[in-house]
């Protein structure tokens, strides 16, 4: 077996994602069991998540007994490696309560309960076990009660450190976590709903905020004779941007079609680079993957760029000579 055979935690999540979208979680969870019993994890500690994973999977296949075993198979293999099997515990608490244990399921729950303040993951995955059980209520008064710990300990000044924003990530996991159990159970809104949804829509302006910036963004294109040269003289530099100027083109229009499909509305540009200007600006860098990124902030900097789309009667904007519609725009759709 190669290491190129070998497969990580993305290809895992990627299995998973593709036997869900064809309806059938089920072999997809025994694809994932047989690359962990033939060996072809790149990683081998990851066997405990993947066994986890799958384990997810037979439940969206309504197995909830084939999820337990595999659940306590991740259970065993995380103590095996010495990683903490915390949330593989939350998982079979959830599935005891499906499979009518509901006394082992609050047994598992209960010693769990501190990492509600511990972790921002926590809240969710205990309060979906408690649901599984009926158990709204006690998910509510776990919630609340961690709420108010939670608040005592975020700093009162904004932390330097990224170590330090865990305790405010924690509170906020908890209270949006405690706004929506308290919507599920039908309860009138308090307080900390209101500051939930003040923190949501914080999140939610800040998030579109970043997606307006990126979608913003210029995608740098070659011209033709330019992206010759630059086969020329960068070819890993070309190989990254192509590695054809067809499929360079062909790139640029689907990413740009799909940027236009998220409905931001911000303009979308092209900016124009040349060969010798980009390697006197590589020149004494690393060639790292992040280099085409920052030499189109440098080029936006002094570049106006160029609006996109044309309309469909115009030149099109790859400089072909010909007509947008009979040139780049049937590219977004092959």
């Amino acid at each position: 077996m190669t290491t190129a055979s070998l497969l990580d935690g993305d290809a895992l999540e990627l299995i998973a994602g593709q036997a869900v979208d064809r309806g059938d979680p089920a072999a997809g969870a025994a694809e994932i069991v047989a690359i962990v019993d033939e060996g072809r994890l790149a990683d081998p500690t990851d066997s405990a998540i993947a066994l986890s994973l799958a384990a997810e999977l037979l439940l969206e296949a309504d197995d909830a007994a084939g999820s337990l075993a595999l659940t306590e198979r991740a259970i065993a293999a995380h103590r095996a490696q010495g990683s903490p099997p915390d949330f593989a515990l939350i998982f079979r608490a959830r599935l005891m309560f499906l499979l009518d244990r509901p006394d082992e399921a609050m047994a598992e729950l209960v010693p769990l309960r501190p990492l509600l303040t511990e972790d921002p993951d926590a809240a969710s995955a205990i309060a979906n076990a408690l649901f599984a059980g009926d158990r709204g209520e006690v998910a509510h008064e776990w919630l609340t009660e961690a709420v108010a710990e939670a608040q005592a300990a975020v700093p009162e000044t904004e932390p330097e450190d990224d170590a330090d924003q865990l305790p405010t990530l924690i509170f906020f996991a908890l209270l949006s976590e405690r706004h929506e159990v308290r919507h599920e159970l039908g309860l009138p809104h308090d307080q900390l709903d209101e500051m939930a949804e003040a923190l949501e829509e914080a999140v939610e302006d800040e998030q579109r905020a970043e997606l307006e910036a990126e979608l913003s963004r210029p995608v740098l294109f070659f011209p033709e004779a330019e992206f010759d040269e630059l086969s020329r003289r960068l070819p890993d530099l070309a190989r990254i941007c192509g590695p054809t100027w067809d499929e360079h083109r062909t790139d640029l229009e689907r990413v740009l079609t799909a940027r236009a499909a998220e409905g931001v509305p911000v303009d979308l540009r092209l900016v124009h680079g040349s060969a010798a200007d980009l390697a006197a600006f590589v020149e004494g860098r690393d060639v790292a993957d992040d280099v085409i990124d920052l030499y189109v902030d440098e080029l936006e900097g002094r570049a106006a760029g160029v609006s996109w789309p044309p309309a469909r009667n115009d030149a099109c904007w790859c400089g072909s000579g010909a007509k947008y519609k009979k040139c780049c725009l049937p590219r977004s759709r092959d």
